[in-house]
C-alpha cells in the first residue's frame, strides 16, 4: 500500500518538477545573456571601442544566425565586416540544452554597443522560451541607448516556441 501510495505522489510530482527546471532554466539563460550584453557594453565604453555581441556556432566568429541558442561571442568588431569581430573572441558563452529556443526580434543578427555605450543598430528583443512551450517566455531588451533588462515575455514572443518542432 505505501509503495503504491509513494508511486501516485511520484508521478503527480515529477511532470511539476520539470516544469520548475524548465523555468529555472530559462532564468538562467536570461540572466547569461543579460550579463554577457552588459559587460559587452562596458567594454565597449572602458575600452573606448566598438564592440559586438553576436550567435556563434563554433565559439570563434558569428554565424549570421537568426537562432541565438548556440551560444554568443563578445569581442571587438571588426570595422570592414560589421558583423564579425575582430581578432579573436573576448568572451564566449556555451550552448544550452537543445530544447531552449533563443530568437531576436530584429533583422540585425549581431548587437554593438559604441564608445559611448549606445547600442548602434537598433533596439533589440532576444526572446527565451522552451520548445513546444509557448506560455512560459522571457525577453531581453536591449534599448537604442544601450541599457539592457530582463522582462517577462507577451503572447507575441511565443511563436517561434509553438511552431518548434
Amino acid at each position: 500500500m505505501t509503495l503504491a501510495v509513494l508511486a501516485v505522489v511520484t508521478a503527480i510530482a515529477v511532470p511539476s518538477f520539470h516544469r520548475m527546471l524548465e523555468g529555472h532554466e530559462l532564468r538562467v539563460a536570461q540572466s547569461d545573456y543579460i550579463a554577457a550584453l552588459q559587460h559587452a557594453r562596458n567594454l565597449a565604453v572602458n575600452e573606448q571601442v566598438r564592440v559586438i555581441f553576436c550567435p556563434s556556432r563554433d565559439a570563434r566568429s558569428c554565424s549570421g544566425d537568426d537562432s541565438w541558442s548556440q551560444g554568443w561571442l563578445v569581442g571587438k568588431s571588426d570595422p570592414d565586416n560589421a558583423s564579425q569581430l575582430l581578432g579573436s573572441p573576448r568572451y564566449v558563452g556555451q550552448k544550452h540544452r537543445d530544447t531552449l529556443v533563443i530568437t531576436s526580434n530584429s533583422k540585425q543578427k549581431y548587437v554593438w554597443f559604441g564608445p559611448d555605450g549606445s547600442s548602434v543598430n537598433t533596439f533589440q528583443t532576444l526572446s527565451f522560451c522552451m520548445k513546444n512551450d509557448p506560455q512560459h517566455v522571457l525577453r531581453v531588451i536591449v534599448s537604442r541607448v544601450g541599457r539592457v533588462k530582463g522582462a517577462q515575455g507577451t503572447n507575441g514572443d511565443a511563436s517561434p516556441c509553438a511552431s518548434t518542432d
